[in-house]
């Protein structure tokens, strides 16, 4: 994986942060954001695997169509591949939460249904869950449900890249499995609102801090 740090060297004593864009963007994308973060974080920006075609620039997870709709082998491989990478670079660091930007709110939110309890906090910015029958083996949601994963999701309900009805999916899906904040910024469209900063940062804190310690 090619990965932007915010410290050349782990810290153990911080917790770890894992920056996950969107569709055609790469791991400068988010980073700014990383400029919120208090020093006792450790940011990781990663840059998916799959380049776009020049014309279109950047990276992708996994190719997807207009309408959101991916091959499941494809998802599958991109899914595992990011969580081996994720594991080792965790072990370094007191705790790791998940924040995914569009396509890689899918890629957050698929990761933390492989490994039930494992993250501090998960953070999802105008993006989906990803539903498909093939994938099913891979996840653990019977025992993820009853591990009341915190989960931050804000969006705007207008968003023109995910659609109103996979908006719908999103929560449907949600709601009932996880410890969730949902909140809705109008206005921004397929984008992260300012206060929106504000309101994760402050999520994230909150469940960092509680998070039990490794032993």
């Amino acid at each position: 994986m090619h990965v932007r740090w915010s410290h050349e060297t782990p810290r153990p004593e911080t917790d770890l942060v894992v920056f996950l864009h969107g569709f055609g963007a790469d791991e400068n994308d988010l980073w700014p954001i990383g400029n919120y973060f208090d020093a006792h974080y450790t940011i990781a920006s990663v840059q998916a695997p799959t380049p776009l075609p020049p014309q279109f620039g950047g990276y992708c997870w996994f190719p997807i169509s207009v309408e959101l709709e991916a091959d499941a082998e494809e998802v599958r491989a991109a899914i595992v591949e990011l969580d081996d990478w994720v594991q080792s670079a965790a072990e370094n660091y007191r705790s790791v939460s998940l924040l995914g930007f569009s396509q890689g709110m899918a890629m957050a939110t698929s990761l933390m249904r492989m490994r039930p309890g494992r993250y501090a906090a998960v953070i999802g910015l105008s993006g989906f869950v990803i539903e498909s029958p093939e994938l099913e083996d891979l996840f653990q949601d019977e025992e993820f449900a009853a591990s009341n994963q915190p989960v931050f999701w804000g969006y705007d309900p207008e968003d023109p890249v995910v659609a109103s009805d996979r908006i719908e999916q999103t929560g449907a899906w949600l709601r009932p499995r996880v410890d969730l904040v949902e909140k809705t910024y109008h206005g921004v469209g397929h984008g992260i609102h300012p206060r929106e900063i504000e309101h994760f940062i402050a999520f994230l804190n909150e469940h960092v801090q509680t998070f039990p310690q490794k032993s």
